[in-house]
């Protein structure tokens, strides 16, 4: 269970938007945007926004990696629209002090109170990996909030038959890389340093994702033990998607927006998802990136940027 938590983890967010209270740190612009909070009622929901023009919401994969994992992604479509990048709920800087408030439901609700916040009727939503999912999910309870939907190498609508993914994630890992993740996965190991052994985990794994295993250095150089950039805590996230795995399919079959699906082609993920979900929302348009595995913006940018915007300004 925890190597198939891991594999998941690799593909996979009455409130108004006020002043930050003592001892937070106001709005601060950087060159990854500029940061915001908003105040939910068991968190500060943190973000960043980027550029200007038609607002894009992009969420992040894991479940548990922070809205940072993004930012050159939020970059490259900062070029021409206005990106909304969370720390949904139970990641980075928006983790509740209960796990138990870590729920599918309150992601949901962040996100619409957000949206609200900024006074937008309708924003493009995007999620890659497991944001891919939580974007199904949104999509499946606010579709009259999506004026269009991206899923970017996204995980599938039910992880009933998620089985494959992580046996193909397993066969392109080196005996090097297979040996790390078993030790690290070892329970008297993990429960030594259980931040470190997930990080660890991660870095073992994340190589097999990529065609090109020279371009996960920088990807991988972000892991440090915390929860900043990554909280397995959030992992709770996955049993809950799935029991409403039958309800958020039947909605996505009469879900009516512009839908671009996109997988680079040498992804580890079953093609067969992007085949199914394809399938699922009628009038979708499906995009392979060649020489790509999942991390297609960090592998074929120009390519990516390409299709993202032939598909939002047509």
């Amino acid at each position: 269970m925890k190597v198939f938590a891991a594999s998941l983890s690799l593909l996979l967010g009455m409130s108004r938007l006020i002043a930050a209270p003592p001892g937070t740190p106001p709005a601060s612009p950087s060159a990854a945007g500029t940061t915001h909070s908003l105040v939910r009622p068991d968190l500060v929901l943190q973000y960043t926004e980027y550029g200007s023009g038609d607002p894009v919401l992009a969420l992040n994969g894991g479940p548990g990696f922070s809205g940072a994992s993004l930012a050159s992604l939020a970059q490259l479509l900062a070029k021409r629209t206005r990106v909304i990048l969370p720390d949904c709920r139970g990641t980075g800087l928006s983790i509740p002090k209960d796990d138990k408030a870590i729920t599918l439901r309150g992601t949901l609700e962040d996100l619409e109170a957000l949206r609200r916040s900024l006074g937008l009727k309708q924003w493009t939503v995007l999620g890659w990996s497991w944001g891919g999912c939580l974007a199904m999910e949104y999509a499946s309870k606010f579709p009259a909030s999506i004026s269009k939907l991206i899923l970017l190498g996204s995980g599938p609508n039910s992880f009933e038959f998620a089985g494959p993914y992580t046996d193909t994630l397993k066969m392109r890992m080196t005996s090097d890389e297979r040996q790390a993740e078993e030790y690290w996965e070892r329970e008297d190991v993990r429960n030594q340093d259980p931040d470190r052994a997930a990080v660890e985990v991660l870095r073992a794994m994340v190589p097999a994702c990529f065609y090109d295993r020279s371009k996960a250095i920088p990807w991988i150089s972000q892991f440090r033990p915390g929860k900043a950039i990554y909280n397995p805590g959030a992992e709770a996230l996955v049993p809950e998607f799935e029991i409403g795995a039958q309800g958020r399919i039947e909605a996505l079959r009469h879900l009516d927006c512009p839908t671009l699906i996109l997988y680079g082609r040498q992804d580890a993920m079953p093609a067969t998802w992007a085949f199914e979900n394809h399938e699922l929302i009628r009038g979708s348009k499906l995009v392979w990136i060649e020489r790509c595995g999942h991390h297609v913006f960090i592998e074929q940018p120009e390519a990516l940027e390409k299709a993202l915007f032939e598909f939002l300004y047509p």
